[in-house]
């Protein structure tokens, strides 16, 4: 059970580091405070991940369990594939007159739709035993990169440049498919 929880959080997190939604955190933190942001993250996350956990325990339940596996290990290979070789679009800033919290929220939810992290979701939660662990990890794991976007995340890009942490990010979910392909 726990190894559900490390692996989700561990995708997760990896996922979501220079991604376009920490970048908005980025912008976001110039205006509101920490508690603001991080209540919001949990908000939009929830919904988000929450949406993808149900959509993939539903296809879990009407698919074999040699292909779920086929298909993760094939879907985790391609992520990693795509977040080594594309760029995404950067620095998306949307201003909206709500509150810190909404606005946050709501920033997180739009800007997760269909992410590589929402479809990870979705791709683990097929084939777990737990889904709400898989949801409590990756919204853990969203927290946490979110509190480290606000934190430290502009100052990490002047030692470490971002195509290091995106090709590291996506050989770590080449390296999850294969051991989904070998299993």
């Amino acid at each position: 059970m726990y190894k559900e929880f490390l692996e989700t959080f561990t995708l997760v997190f990896v996922a979501e580091m220079g991604d376009k939604t920490q970048l908005m955190l980025m912008t976001l933190a110039t205006k509101y405070t920490l508690i603001q942001m991080l209540v919001g993250i949990l908000i939009g996350v929830f919904l988000n991940h929450g949406a993808a956990v149900l959509v993939g325990s539903y296809i879990s339940n009407i698919m074999e369990q040699s292909l779920l596996q086929i298909f993760a290990g094939i879907i985790f290979i391609i992520f990693g594939i795509i977040t080594i070789i594309f760029e995404e679009e950067d620095k998306i800033e949307k201003h909206y007159n709500l509150s810190p919290i909404v606005t946050t929220a709501f920033t997180f939810l739009l800007g997760e739709m269909g992410d590589k992290t929402q479809l990870t979701c979705m791709t683990l939660a097929m084939e777990s035993s737990c889904p709400y662990l898989v949801l409590s990890a990756s919204v853990a794991a969203m927290l946490a990169i979110g509190f480290l976007g606000i934190i430290i995340g502009s100052s990490l890009t002047k030692y470490i440049p971002s195509y290091i942490i995106k090709t590291i990010s996506g050989l770590i979910f080449i390296i999850f498919g294969i051991m989904r392909l070998l299993r």
